[in-house]
């Protein structure tokens, strides 16, 4: 895109607030509302770590959670901004071709970041420091697996709804509706798409994944730009939690590049599958601007 494409434009709807700390405080808001509120009544009823009698009420409990604290304030909040809400969160339709693209950008997106953080967790650290971290991650990866695994089909199904459906919906309607619809107001195009996608990382407060999470915000948000569909990076986000699951059920693997057994990756192996998932990476983003133009140009004729 040209820098002139990537300014805010005064066209769409008209805001009742300033934009940029409108976002802010909205974040505030919904960070209190699903942190602190909706955070502590999950470890109230549930632990620092469910039981697995408990899965299922867990499960539901999050997924909750995510529509109460963050997708009903998002839209709450849109409404108050402005009348034409529906045009700030970008609820339209988009087409097949942005679809498709952004569930294979995502996805070697993805293998690429499993690689990273493969790489990441080769980087020691002092004995004492390397012991609490260890004991951190290793609480963070229990509960993640107790939403994610599944036994059988149904389950499976469950699962989906709980961390991939539901928090590509109200995730996105947050950041990439409500958010970067606000900074995009206030702020060149391009950085709105890094100032949402950092945001997006540091809201899931995981310090081991952070890196991971602001390039897969970055991504999302330019998905939402390029496409000026809330959809598009809502299948995305989908995409992204979809594999991780299906992985795990249907492998047992934390990822797809992730070898059978705990044997460490080879130099070779790295390098090989970080060429291929790059390359894949490369070639989705120059379609999707390829897309765009041409829908542009359409539109001017």
């Amino acid at each position: 895109m040209d820098e002139e494409e990537l300014m805010p434009e005064d066209t769409g709807p008209n805001y009742r607030f300033n934009p940029t700390w409108f976002a802010v405080i909205s974040l505030m808001i919904v960070f209190f509302l699903y942190q602190a509120v909706g955070g502590g009544l999950t470890v109230y009823l549930f632990g620092i770590i469910p039981s697995h009698d408990q899965t299922i009420a867990f499960r539901f409990a999050t997924m909750a959670a995510e529509v109460l604290f963050i997708l009903i304030p998002a839209i709450f909040l849109s409404r108050i901004q402005t009348m034409r809400w529906k045009e700030l969160l970008r609820m339209k339709k988009t087409d097949f071709t942005f679809i498709l693209l952004a569930a294979v950008g995502v996805v070697s997106l993805e293998q690429l970041l499993e690689l990273y953080l493969y790489l990441q967790g080769l980087i020691p650290l002092p004995g004492p420091m390397q012991h609490l971290v260890d004991q951190l991650q290793k609480t963070i990866q229990e509960t993640y697996r107790i939403l994610l695994a599944a036994h059988g089909p149904w389950q499976f199904l469950f699962v989906l709804l709980v961390i991939g459906i539901t928090p590509a919906i109200c995730e996105e309607m947050l950041f990439r509706g409500l958010v970067q619809g606000n900074f995009e107001k206030s702020m060149p195009r391009r950085k709105a798409i890094i100032v949402t996608g950092l945001i997006f990382g540091l809201y899931h407060l995981d310090p081991f994944t952070f890196v991971a999470l602001c390039a897969l915000g970055i991504y999302l948000s330019y998905l939402v730009s390029v496409s000026e569909s809330i959809i598009v990076p809502m299948v995305g986000h989908f995409m992204n939690n979809f594999v991780s699951a299906f992985v795990l059920y249907a492998f047992h693997k934390d990822s797809i590049i992730a070898p059978s057994g705990a044997r460490p990756l080879s130099v070779g192996y790295i390098i090989a599958w970080s060429v291929f998932f790059a390359l894949i990476f490369v070639v989705t983003i120059r379609l999707t601007e390829k897309h765009s133009n041409n829908i542009r140009e359409a539109r001017l004729q």
